[in-house]
């Protein structure tokens, strides 16, 4: 077809003169879809060419220019950003003659079907999503699966890039020289793990007293002020700056352990305790746990976790190290100490747990007798050495064998014989060079863990088969490849009717698996994962901790999950009557009443200004910079997370806007002056509001009436251990405003109720994310159709999360490639 090409060239002053004359130099299309129809061609030169063409360009767009090329994704990308703009209202600009609603629907109506087939065209011939590899996530899990075993493999990777939102999505995943030499080494370190024929290490069982620690006895011998406090059956740890590692015992060989504490708050006042629980080799140190400790009530807890070799456990207080006259421990004492603390009785560690030695031998080599050495190299007692061997009868054809059922499994679907044998050859070679069985298997396995056939999905254009069906279901819903159920479904060819297909999105739901969908998708869609791009000034947040930032992000996980348990309506994620608490976050939210570190339902509190995502700390955290809110910021994730309504990049001659740290202007005030600018106001009427309602939320997500600050009114000073933090209060927030279409709110509340009027859009861009996380694929124009059934079946069903899942799954675009 003849590219569409239009020269204008005029001054702005002319432009209006020559419009009539613009229509008659389109070209004419030589078929129905391949250019617009003439009565479109019409709206253009009315409506756009006087801001669009060669001269203006505004927004880098030249209409005249403009060719009908749908195989070329920028030239296509463009058409659809001008339907956008029409269909949306926002072009024609509203200072200018806005066409009648009969006048749009003749230019869109043909475009958008235009549009449509060209897309559909392209999906049918290419597949809608391209070439896609397994991210990290899902590698390590995959390998997991395969070869039974939990080592970490992520670190071995690199970081995945993100497309579309999501770090599973095609376009994102490339392969790079880089990527296959770690994949080498994350294959070796994964299959050295497996093979693992070295002694079966031993399982302890051990008590741990913090009175057999060097640096308790050491803190006795003190003539001075004491920072343990020894009882008999317990020692008290009043401060987390006390040297609280268990040094009597590390781990000697890396595995699961079952740990055990048992403790209890010390002098409470009345209130519980927390304790930590970390794993720490000195230089990186991992939360395990944290406990609630309840008023005079021993506690035993315990934690099943994966330790490293060489780390130690260490235990420590929060919220223990000040009395209620702000003096802390090492002020004054143990002796005389009144404050809270932490009495730990015992740690008792058990493990490395395991089912089976050697691991994961039997998963590898099937019915492939292992053999106990007699006598290991290395004899003794060394733990080094090989005391265990695989030696079929006949290696050759055994190797044949194992390598059949290992790719199979691998690859996700039944292995041609010629594949087989190329895996062989490399086992062969290592046996004609004299190497043992299982060294020359490894080789092979290598090889199948690097090949693009395990690497990539397979997924063939059109509809997807009933064994690609149940790989994409898997990944979807667990990150994992599909267990033995979807696979004999798959197998059997029943996967694909629709009713099998619902029981199987039941089960997975229901299963431990579902979980990587809470941690995966909640994570990526809203933003959970930057939780740690910022520390938020000690000076200002002195209460930020470890603890609490495991709670925040622990609620949205628990609400997310709460929903797709309940099957509860999408409109609460803009307000819930309902909150998902612990202790800890209910403390930082004010909330009295609740006990323990388990999240549960609670009643929302008819003072609370809570409930939905868009108060939760976890949010309110990452859309803050660590020392003050930003309702740009804010305002942004909205439009992007909640509205899919993406702001676009700010011009690149207007300087950032930075929000004064030292809080002697408010954040309204400056962005009163940078709004004042003409290039930034349009943008701002849209992104702000939603920010400025967000304002009664400091950056740990606490409420604020006032803004804590350098400078300002004396506030509270709070004491941690030997350091004091204070802050001070600044201005009273403001967190009223007006959306860009005249509505005004006085705060989050008057806002979520105006947000609920785009209940249905909230619900768009809910569906639209899921879809493209579920395909590994952005939604692309002829999806939007499915989009749009997918929401009217669940409208028509009444439901909520899972129901919107039910759909997606059962739609055209995510059974087909």
């Amino acid at each position: 077809m003849k590219p569409m090409t239009v020269i204008i060239r005029a001054k702005a002053s002319m432009r209006r003169r020559i419009i009539a004359g613009a229509v008659a130099l389109w070209p004419a299309a030589e078929a129905a879809a391949a250019d617009l129809a003439a009565d479109a061609r019409g709206f253009l030169s009315e409506h756009c060419l006087a801001c669009h063409d060669a001269g203006a360009k505004k927004g880098g767009l030249d209409l005249t220019s403009l060719s009908w090329r749908p195989d070329d994704p920028k030239t296509f990308g463009r058409w659809v950003e001008v339907f956008d703009k029409v269909d949306g209202e926002q072009m024609p600009p509203p200072s200018e003659d806005r066409p009648a609603l009969a006048e749009r629907s003749t230019f869109l109506g043909p475009l958008r079907q235009a549009l449509r087939d060209a897309n559909l065209a392209r999906q049918s011939s290419e597949g809608r999503v391209v070439l896609r590899r397994l991210n990290r996530v899902e590698y390590e899990n995959t390998v997991h699966d395969l070869l039974a075993i939990d080592i970490p493999l992520q670190p071995y990777l690199p970081e995945d890039a993100s497309s579309h939102g999501f770090d599973n999505v095609s376009e994102g995943l490339r392969l790079s020289m880089l990527h296959m030499e770690q994949y080498l080494e994350a294959a070796d370190a994964a299959i050295s793990a497996a093979l693992d024929l070295r002694r079966r290490p031993e399982t302890l069982r051990k008590r741990l007293r913090y009175h057999d620690e060097e640096s308790v006895r050491d803190d006795l011998k003190k003539s001075g002020r004491k920072s343990f406090l020894v009882l008999p059956e317990a020692v008290v740890i009043f401060s987390d700056n006390s040297p609280t590692a268990l040094r009597q015992w590390s781990v000697k060989a890396r595995g699961r352990y079952r740990i055990r504490v048992a403790a209890s708050a010390y002098q409470p006042a009345g209130r519980p305790a927390w304790l930590k629980l970390y794993a720490t080799n000195f230089k990186v140190q991992r939360l395990l746990g944290y406990f609630d400790l309840p008023v005079d009530i021993p506690r035993e807890v315990e934690v099943v976790a994966d330790l490293e070799e060489g780390e130690l456990l260490n235990l420590s207080p929060y919220d223990t190290d000040y009395d209620d006259k702000g003096r802390g421990i090492y002020g004054i004492g143990s002796e005389t100490y009144k404050g809270r603390g932490v009495a730990v009785k015992w740690v008792e560690v058990e493990g490395p747990l395991l089912e089976s030695w050697p691991p994961s031998v039997n998963r590898l080599f099937g019915a492939i007798q292992v053999r106990p050495i007699e006598k290991p190299k290395g004899g003794g007692n060394d733990r080094r050495a090989a005391a265990f061997t695989v030696a079929p009868a006949d290696p050759r054809s055994a190797a044949e064998a194992v390598l059949r059922e290992f790719a199979s499994r691998a690859f996700r679907r039944p292995v041609e014989p010629a594949e087989v044998a190329r895996y062989a050859r490399l086992a062969h070679k290592g046996l004609d060079e004299g190497r043992s069985f299982e060294d020359a298997m490894r080789v092979a396995f290598r090889a199948v863990l690097a090949s693009p056939r395990f690497l990539f999905l397979d997924e063939a254009p059109g509809p997807l088969d009933d064994r690609a069906l149940a790989c994409r279901l898997s990944y979807f819903l667990g990150s994992t490849p599909p267990d033995d159920e979807l696979r004999d479904l798959a197998a059997r060819g029943e996967l694909g009717r629709p009713e099998i297909l619902r029981r199987q999105v039941e089960r997975l739901l229901d299963s431990p698996r579902a979980g990587a969908l809470v941690e995966d998708f909640v994570g990526q869609w809203l933003e959970l994962r930057q939780i740690d791009f910022t520390r938020p000034d000690r000076k200002l947040y002195p209460e930020f901790d470890d603890i609490l930032k495991a709670a925040m992000v622990g609620e949205t996980r628990a609400f997310f999950a709460e929903l797709l348990r309940t099957d509860a309506p999408l409109s609460n994620l803009i307000h819930s009557d309902f909150l998902m608490l612990n202790r800890r976050i209910a403390e930082h939210y004010g909330i009295t009443g609740i006990t323990g570190e388990e999240f549960r339902r609670v009643p929302l509190p008819s003072d609370c200004h809570r409930g939905g995502v868009l108060t939760q700390a976890s949010v309110l955290k990452v859309t803050a910079n660590g020392t003050v809110s930003s309702p740009v910021l804010r305002g942004a994730w909205v439009m992007r997370r909640l509205l899919g309504e993406p702001p676009p990049p700010p011009p690149a001659n207007v300087p950032t806007f930075e929000p004064d740290t030292r809080g002697t202007t408010t954040v309204r005030e400056q962005l009163a002056r940078h709004r004042d600018q003409a290039a930034c106001a349009g943008c701002h009427a849209r992104i702000d509001p939603p920010g400025f309602a967000l304002e009664g939320f400091d950056v740990i997500g606490g409420w604020r009436d006032r803004y804590r600050a350098e400078k300002g009114d004396p506030a509270r000073t709070i004491f941690r251990g030997r350091e004091v933090w204070e802050y001070k209060l600044g201005p009273k927030v403001d967190a009223s405003g007006e959306t860009a279409d005249g509505k005004a709110f006085r705060d989050i509340d008057e806002f979520k109720r105006l947000l609920m009027a785009r209940e249905d859009q909230v619900a768009r861009t809910l569906a639209q994310n899921l879809l493209t996380y579920a395909t590994g694929a952005g939604v692309q124009f002829a999806d939007r159709e499915v989009v749009e059934s997918i929401l009217a079946g669940l409208k028509a069903r009444g439901g909520g999360l899972r129901t919107l899942i039910h759909e997606i799954v059962q739609s055209r675009t995510f059974r087909t490639k």
